[in-house]
């Protein structure tokens, strides 16, 4: 069974499972989880939606795929070897990814890594001690934050970073401010 496929499994299993928790089962980053459910999210849509244009034209011989901007010969290696094409592309807005942020770091994820600023100074120690430079909770919050900036340098049509930059800035500036 491949990672994608440990996902699906973990995720068919707890359906009430957070991001976090699914990775850590699977050994794989949150990112790569939020991926795969949207994947996963985005064929279910697909099928029912193929299932009741079946229904409505049932002498058709071909099946109706949503334009994903796939060619003809891409889509069909998927198919064959039984993968997911990417999920459609979403609206991307401010709000969108400033709510999407915000449900990341205000849900209970206390359960899996503890309090942010307990977290965050925790952090703090151990890179305090690998660099030699004594570092704070809120050095933290910026420096994550820098890690998605160069990513976003690398790739900035990737949301995640854009999302996960906001979630550290906010918590960076509670952490900050208390």
């Amino acid at each position: 069974m491949n990672k994608r496929e440990k996902v699906v499994a973990v995720m068919q299993e707890n359906p009430d499972w957070h991001l976090p928790r699914v990775a850590s089962q699977v050994g794989c980053s949150e990112s790569y989880v939020h991926l795969v459910r949207k994947q996963v999210k985005a064929a279910e849509y697909n099928a029912a939606k193929a299932e009741l244009e079946a229904e409505s034209t049932a002498t058709a011989t071909s099946v109706s795929v949503p334009a994903t901007g796939l060619s003809a010969e891409v889509e069909t290696s998927y198919l064959e070897t039984n993968d997911l094409p990417p999920a459609p592309v979403e609206v991307v807005t401010r709000s969108k990814i400033l709510s999407t942020a915000k449900s990341y770091i205000t849900r209970d994820r206390q359960a899996d890594h503890g309090d942010a600023e307990d977290n965050f100074s925790r952090i703090a120690g151990y890179w305090s001690l690998h660099t030699g430079v004594t570092l704070t909770a809120t050095d933290v919050a910026v420096m994550m934050a820098l890690l998605k900036v160069a990513r976003i340098k690398q790739n900035p049509q990737h949301v995640d970073n854009w999302v996960d930059g906001a979630g550290y800035f906010a918590c960076g500036g509670e952490i900050a401010n208390q």
